[in-house]
């Protein structure tokens, strides 16, 4: 089974871990295929007139699909690795169930990336006679996209109380217009045959 979690330190494993691939430090014996998936959503709303506008866009987490491969006659590049039971393929189903099932997100390096954060999401074995001596599993990982808080210091104050000081309320002269301000009121309104 799963030893909890690999020592990544481990001398038979540091300078393996981050030069070749290997799943949470688990270095298989073949990586048949690999799928990497990177998808930005860009939200569209309708207007009035015309197409859809496009104002803003986000990132969906990363997805990653590795089909490996496994001999029972092959040797293990770290010594121990799936080890311990009758079938090295056998082994390694086990490893990468426990790895689902313990929900801890790993690393997984490739070729083409390093990816944090990442869960299995879906294995798919086909068991049949050409799978007699070996193991080809399908592995699909999602990334987890872990959010960033922040700590606002706030008053423990209320802003207004039923005892706050809000002033004495005076009142205020309303608009005038130009006329009744020079004094030609009266003027204004014979002119506009008014009373």
């Amino acid at each position: 089974m799963v030893n909890a979690l690999l020592d990544l330190d481990a001398p038979e494993i540091k300078d393996l871990v981050y030069t070749k691939t290997n799943i949470g430090g688990w270095f298989f014996d073949a990586y048949l295929r690999m799928t990497h998936t990177s998808r930005l959503i860009i939200t569209e709303h309708p207007i009035q007139v015309g197409a859809a506008a496009a104002d803003h866009s986000y990132m969906q987490p990363q997805e990653l699909t590795i089909e490996v491969g496994m001999s029972n006659v092959a040797k293990s590049y770290v010594p121990g690795q799936f080890s311990g039971g009758y079938s090295r393929a056998v082994e390694a189903h086990k490893v990468l169930k426990s790895l689902q099932a313990l929900r801890v997100p790993i690393q997984v390096h490739t070729r083409l990336g390093l990816y944090q954060n990442m869960l299995i999401e879906v294995l798919s074995s086909p068991d049949d006679y050409q799978s007699l001596n070996g193991l080809r599993c399908t592995v699909t990982f999602k990334e987890i996209q872990v959010a960033q808080t922040a700590t606002v210091k706030i008053s423990a104050r209320p802003q207004v109380t039923d005892n706050s000081n809000r002033g004495i309320p005076e009142p205020s002269e309303p608009n005038q217009s130009i006329l009744s301000q020079m004094g030609l009121k009266a003027l204004g309104q014979t002119f506009l045959g008014g009373n």
